[in-house]
């Protein structure tokens, strides 16, 4: 498979280092007009099996160029085929991964403020004001980290399952872990969770349990 990234900004570039080394991708190729020293640089998406870009102008781009892209998105989207590969996607994925969870939060250092209630995420990012809102129709309580740290949490009756990292390394691995999750109806990665889950996992992001 040869997935073509849309130079739309750090998480994009980030997302095509980790394919790279990810044992379903053929090739990664930059779809130009753009320089990269890392990969082949492209003029159109004629060699492309998918696309991934992240922002808000990457479903029209990909859909001129004909290929289906794998997006970070809050919302399905003409040309999208995954959506939701964000951080709060992957707490969504944590979250859906329990029978009763109770709170499915994210701290990240690109989020804004929230002022509804803390949540105490794990250290390094600690307790945090957080924001009740929907996400692709799903209840999650958004948070900005203090520090360069993420964190994805998910309590459920029995188990809380935590992610922590660096805020750009996950916002990165998070959209590039959508390539597994590929089908043929358009859906977020949370509705193939496990999958999704695992596919971070090998490029590089830890999940932690506590009972």
């Amino acid at each position: 498979m040869k997935v073509g990234v849309l130079a739309s900004g750090d998480t994009a570039v980030r997302a095509a280092h980790s394919l790279s080394a990810h044992d379903t991708v053929e090739e990664v190729l930059v779809v130009g007009p753009a320089r990269s020293r890392s990969f082949r640089v492209v003029p159109d998406a004629s060699e492309c099996d998918l696309l991934i870009g992240s922002g808000d102008d990457a479903p029209v781009r990909a859909q001129k160029l004909g290929v289906p892209l794998l997006w970070d998105g809050d919302n399905p989207a003409d040309g999208v085929v995954v959506w939701g590969a964000s951080p709060v996607g992957l707490a969504l994925a944590l979250g859906a991964r329990e029978p009763d969870p109770r709170i499915i939060a994210v701290a990240h250092p690109d989020l804004e403020e929230g002022f509804d209630h803390q949540v105490r995420f794990p250290d390094p990012v600690g307790s945090a004001k957080v924001a009740d809102t929907t996400f692709g129709g799903r209840h999650v309580a958004l948070a900005q980290s203090p520090a360069r740290f993420a964190a994805c949490l998910a309590v459920g009756s029995e188990r809380q399952v935590t992610i922590v990292d660096d805020g750009a390394f996950m916002s990165g691995i998070a959209l590039a872990a959508a390539i597994d999750v590929v089908a043929e109806e358009v859906a977020p990665v949370w509705d193939s969770a496990l999958v999704y889950l695992q596919t971070a996992a090998v490029m590089g992001l830890v999940m932690a349990e506590d009972r």
